[in-house]
């Protein structure tokens, strides 16, 4: 575990060549991306400030590191909608079958090129992380975390695009909605816990190199 004030060596220059970095990512929120204006409405000052992010690395390197085939994920709370500015913490998770100086670059790539996203990095948790991203499916299982679903099957995010009230927190390409079967945190380092079935809260594409 490892708190803010101990991650600014893991943003020190290495002196190694990087690649760029690229794969599939999936994101879910605390409200619904894909919903009838009402409900959007609703939710916008009352829900939406928590996020998992995850990413599934297929090639890049980092500080001279190779990191294909590395998943590494983030909790996010803020403080209102993570649509909004303002203030916001993460809890960082890193697959703990990785070699060290494998999770450390990929930590390091995360941290030093995500820094608006995750915003305070409060923790830095190596755990048993298993992220599948399979076609439409997509499934996250780390302690404390539970996410399952897939893409709306008919579509519809990309048939309603005014009806796709958020955009990813990670810029994508082949953008689709997700409907989450399950999604179940509990983070105590960031005082959050939810469970939110059954919600359009997903959004799951592929990042970096296109």
């Amino acid at each position: 575990m490892l708190h803010s004030a101990l991650l600014l060596p893991l943003l020190a220059p290495t002196g190694a060549e990087s690649a760029p970095v690229s794969g599939h990512y999936v994101e879910a929120r605390t409200a619904s991306v894909f919903a009838g204006a009402c409900h959007y409405n609703g939710e916008f000052v009352t829900a939406g400030r928590d996020a998992l992010c995850a990413w599934r690395i297929e090639a890049g390197a980092f500080g001279g590191v190779d990191l294909a085939g590395v998943a590494i994920a983030a909790i996010v709370a803020g403080e209102s909608n993570l649509d909004e500015r303002g203030t916001r913490g993460s809890v960082v998770l890193v697959d703990a079958a990785l070699t060290p100086e494998r999770a450390l670059a990929a930590v390091r790539w995360l941290v030093a090129t995500r820094a608006a996203l995750l915003g305070d990095v409060v923790e830095v948790r190596a755990t048993s992380l298993a992220l599948e991203l399979a076609g439409d499916a997509y499934a996250l299982s780390a302690e404390g975390v539970a996410l399952r679903g897939s893409a709306l099957p008919d579509r519809a995010c990309c048939a309603m695009p005014q009806m796709v009230w958020y955009r990813p927190l990670e810029p994508l390409a082949g953008t689709l909605v997700g409907l989450d079967e399950t999604f179940a945190v509990e983070v105590p380092a960031l005082g959050r816990a939810w469970s939110r079935p059954g919600e359009n809260a997903a959004f799951l594409g592929r990042f970096g190199a296109h």
